[in-house]
């Protein structure tokens, strides 16, 4: 290492050993919505005792995923792979409830009503993409599940392949590293922008690598040998085909394509796969026959055309046939619940190209230690942020820092505390 002789490490060498200025697609959104939040949770690394429940089921679900799709016993039957998503998604929310019983913050009867409403929500979500949305839509082999990867950010302004930063976190992690010996005699710090030893030689350092990290959900590969990344998403309704251009800009999908290419993985496509929170069940039973129809036509049922249709002609077949529920089946068909989604986003390599660019001026901005700090509120930012307290305290000129003190703890990120070498945790929809 440069510190102990004149080899020069590589990019490869850094990563390996952890040392690197890692960013995240959840720390870019979190930087391009408010300034201050970023600040506080991700160079401050404050988190508040508890995960937001919104979290804490995209967790559990993805873990649901995670286990259904395991190339290793993907030939399994496909029931008792569902019996197995269906248990790990359970047991997470089971450990998630016994987190917040050991913090003993807010958890009354409202919690408890919560977890059991959710661990219901996800186990019906499961069962209904197991029986009728993986055997229609699942035409590919999935290759390879929660795929860590780790991508050097090449510097736009000076046209480096790696960018390179002098942050006091980086400083802070170099020196730890550098003095992890117990028994060495030499104490190597930072001081102005150069190594020394001892208090002496002042050899110039370069910082520590900035690169882009982040977790895949699948690779899967078509019958004709192509891989694309399959992510999913939970949200409370599926967006509207007519409102999905977004995807054409999403950041995720961009960076995750641009990162497997730049690590020499052809991928095809990103196939976005959004599920709603929520589940077709079996229609309401009217208490007296209505209109000839013993199954109500509201419009507000949890239902969609297919399971509607099974319950009719097997229930009320006589109605059925003499089309009292055309009109209602006409609705669900063309304007009911959808239930879920898949949208395939294909990327160029011009695309690429501008991914990286504006990724780098991005870091850029991130790393830079005269970044402006700032709020930057939003109806919707600002509804689910756990740091709205000291938020509104500060701009009151209010005693913020001790909202921080006693509402936040402050800890290592978790992609951090999960770090695997060269391959780092990203937070989840990341």
């Amino acid at each position: 290492m440069e510190t102990t002789n004149t080899k020069e490490w590589s990019v490869d060498e850094y990563i390996e050993n952890k040392l690197f200025h890692e960013i995240h697609n959840s720390e870019r959104k979190s930087f391009e919505s408010c300034r201050r939040r970023w600040d506080w949770h991700f160079r401050d690394s404050l988190y508040p005792p508890t995960t937001l429940k919104v979290f804490e089921f995209g967790i559990a679900y993805h873990k649901g995923m995670e286990v259904y799709y395991n190339p290793e016993t993907w030939t399994w039957d496909p029931e008792v792979k569902a019996n197995l998503s269906i248990k790990a998604f359970v047991d997470s929310c089971e450990s998630q409830r016994a987190n917040a019983l050991k913090q003993n913050i807010f958890y009354d009867t409202e919690v408890e009503e919560d977890y059991n409403e959710r661990v219901e929500l996800g186990k019906g979500m499961l069962k209904y993409y197991f029986s009728s949305v993986a055997p229609k839509e699942d035409n590919w082999i999935p290759v390879k599940a929660e795929i860590a990867f780790i991508v050097p950010i090449k510097n736009p302004d000076t046209g480096e392949e790696v960018m390179w930063c002098k942050c006091n976190t980086c400083i802070e992690k170099y020196e730890k590293f550098a003095n992890k010996d117990p028994d060495s005699d030499i104490e190597i710090n930072i001081v102005n922008g150069k190594i020394s030893m001892n208090g002496q030689g002042h050899m110039p350092w370069k910082g520590l690598p900035v690169v882009y990290a982040g977790r895949i959900d699948l690779i899967v590969q078509d019958k004709f040998g192509n891989l694309h990344i399959l992510d999913w998403k939970t949200a409370k309704n599926v967006t509207a085909e007519e409102n999905t251009e977004f995807l054409d800009l999403d950041g995720q999908i961009a960076t995750y394509m641009w990162a497997l290419r730049k690590l020499g993985i052809k991928i095809q496509s990103f196939i976005y796969h959004e599920q709603r929170k929520g589940f077709p069940q079996k229609p309401k039973e009217n208490m007296h026959i209505r209109k000839g129809c013993k199954f109500s036509v509201a419009k507000n049922q949890e239902v969609d055309f297919e399971t509607y249709l099974k319950t009719i002609t097997r229930e009320d077949t006589d109605a059925w046939a003499d089309g009292a529920y055309d009109e209602f089946l006409k609705y669900l068909r063309e304007e009911g619940i959808t239930y879920y989604s898949r949208r395939e986003v294909i990327k160029t390599p011009d695309q690429d190209e501008e991914t990286e660019f504006n990724i780098g001026q991005e870091a850029l901005d991130m790393i830079d230690p005269k970044v402006r700090i700032y709020p930057m509120p939003s109806r919707f930012g600002c509804k689910n942020c756990a740091f709205i307290v000291p938020c509104v305290e500060k701009n009151s000129k209010g005693d913020y820092q001790y909202a921080l003190d006693t509402l936040f703890e402050k800890r290592e990120h978790y992609y951090v505390r999960q770090s695997e070498g060269p391959s780092t945790e990203s937070g989840r929809n990341d």
